[in-house]
């Protein structure tokens, strides 16, 4: 017999509640003053840079997009790279919808019509994805480690430093206390066990290892490109010498958050606050909060963007085609014999 769900007392779901409020209300309380400083330095952004960063992120998308071609290929299909980039990159604005179901089902599904066995399109999923979560991590670490030999971890006790920080990580621990009080199924843990399983049938179909390898130093090389572009959004709200690392290091441990923000859709928040508290022990809070802003919306157009050049074609065929047909029913029309 399934066991009856749990019950909790009112007054610690409140307690929970209120515990996660008065977190964020002092965190506001101690950025009012960048607030309106951040807003500031938006409105003044240098747009030169601003618009380097966005021509480097479609850079990334695209190129990103072969990475999926090239992990099929490790598994014995040749999927050609316009095709698989198309449906990789349509398939990642399925993403904000709720759940990962929409793009994982529908990435199987154009794979198949592209040609790839089902075996192969559904094992080529948790592939990439651990190609992808090792290339954030090994990026993340290598930065971190390059700029932290060089690093003052003393600024990390200064007062501001340590609100974001401890505010972050107490919205974290009781948000997802609250969360598994809530629901105490949650669905992660069927996430990992039907991931784990997704692992086991991929051990089946012995990838070949230089196609992987190739595609990792891709991935990594990817996080670089990225955190460059994370970097020009930086210098076109300030002037001041910035470390190129500490940038590249600050936007991949922001990436990792985000991921792995359980039923965020794209990480949307959570991957800037995560960056924003890496470079708060660096860089003034003002331009972290300011950069946070730009760089989501330069992340938005770099997607809309792309997705609006691959459906632009099939628009204007339709658009040509309904005009065609109205003026072949207007001309019709003019030369029937009026009674």
């Amino acid at each position: 017999m399934t066991p009856p769900p749990a019950h909790h007392p009112r007054w610690k779901i409140w307690l929970v509640a209120g515990l996660v409020l008065a977190v964020a209300l002092s965190i506001c309380a101690a950025l009012q003053h960048a607030g309106a400083e951040a807003r500031a330095r938006v409105t003044a952004a240098d747009p030169d840079w601003l618009l380097l960063a966005l021509g480097l992120c479609i850079l990334y998308r695209i190129v990103n997009s072969t990475g999926w071609v090239l992990v099929l290929r490790s598994l014995g299909h040749a999927m050609p790279f316009a095709r698989g980039a198309r449906i990789w990159i349509m398939a990642e604005t399925m993403r904000w919808l709720p759940g990962s179901v929409w793009g994982f089902c529908s990435r199987v599904y154009q794979a198949g019509k592209a040609g790839a066995p089902s075996a192969v399109a559904a094992a080529s999923l948790p592939l990439e994805l651990v190609l992808t979560i090792a290339a954030w991590a090994i990026t993340a670490g290598g930065a971190g480690l390059a700029f932290g030999l060089a690093f003052d971890w003393v600024k990390l006790a200064s007062p501001l430093a340590l609100t974001l920080i401890g505010g972050a990580l107490a919205l974290f621990v009781t948000g997802a206390g609250l969360a598994f009080l809530h629901f105490p199924r949650h669905r992660l843990p069927r996430k990992i066990t039907a991931f784990l399983a997704q692992l086991g049938t991929l051990a089946k179909t012995r990838p070949r290892a230089a196609p992987l390898v190739g595609t990792l130093l891709l991935y990594i090389a990817l996080c670089v490109l990225n955190g460059l572009a994370f970097h020009c959004v930086l210098r076109a709200l300030t002037g001041a010498p910035l470390s190129l690392v500490a940038a590249i290091g600050a936007n991949a441990c922001g990436w990792l958050a985000g991921f792995f923000a359980i039923g965020v859709p794209g990480g949307i928040g959570v991957r800037e606050t995560g960056s924003a508290i890496v470079l708060a022990t660096v860089v003034p809070v003002e331009t972290v909060v300011a950069a946070a802003v730009l760089w989501r919306l330069v992340l938005i157009a770099d997607e809309l963007c792309c997705v609006g050049v691959l459906l632009a074609p099939a628009a204007w065929t339709r658009l040509a085609t309904g005009a065609r047909r109205a003026f072949s029913t207007m001309t019709n029309e003019v030369r029937q014999p009026q009674l």
